[in-house]
Order: structure tokens, then sequence, then C-alpha cells
């Protein structure tokens, strides 16, 4: 049996999160594009979501190269990517809640 490792799942994550926000439509703000889906209205928010995924691809990708012959070295890119996924996990979900929070809130009133 194969062993898990994790640097192969953080870099996978990252890379189908950026495939999936290609897909999304955006819109210009300040002559950047931002999605509108759910960081419309939060340019910095999404480039800071941006940021943390290509860390977390590149200290994964950097793990995977240096594993064995540096293993110290690959061991901090593990944690670099590991702290930035969830970092950007973090950003995600708090903006889900932040537009949730409305949603959630009226249909108590309502029932």
């Amino acid at each position: 049996m194969q062993e898990f490792r994790v640097e192969e799942t953080t870099s996978a994550v990252a890379f189908l999160s950026v495939c999936l926000l290609l897909q999304l439509p955006f819109e210009r703000i300040d002559g950047n594009p931002t999605p509108t889906v759910i960081f419309k209205g939060r340019p910095s928010h999404f480039h800071a979501f941006v940021l943390l995924l290509s860390c977390t691809f590149t200290s994964g990708l950097i793990t995977i190269c240096l594993r064995q012959m540096y293993s110290t070295f690959g061991r901090c890119c593990r944690h670099i990517a590991l702290l930035s996924l969830i970092t950007a996990v973090a950003i995600f979900l708090g903006l889900v809640m932040v537009d949730l929070l409305p949603l959630l809130s009226l249909s108590a009133i309502v029932t």
C-alpha cells in the first residue's frame, strides 16, 4: 500500500481551486478581475486567496521535488503549504459565512 503524502493533496487542491476560479464570472474593479460569486466587491480578499493558493501549490511542488535529498527543507515547505491552504480555506469560509448570515437571519424571522 502506498503511503499518503500531504504535499500531493495540497498541490492538487490548490491547482483545482485555481481551475475552478477561472470558470467563474469576473468583474473588473480598478482594472483587476474579481469573481462576482463570492468575492464580489472584495478584491483584496480575492488577491489574498489567489496568493495563498499560489503559495500552497509552489510549496507543495518544492516539497515533492526535494523531500528525498533535503528532508528538513522539504518538511518546512510542507508546513508552509499546509498553513497557506488552511488560511485560504479560512478566507473562503469566512466570506461564505458573511454572505450567508443575512439569509440565515431573514429565515429565522420569517418562520
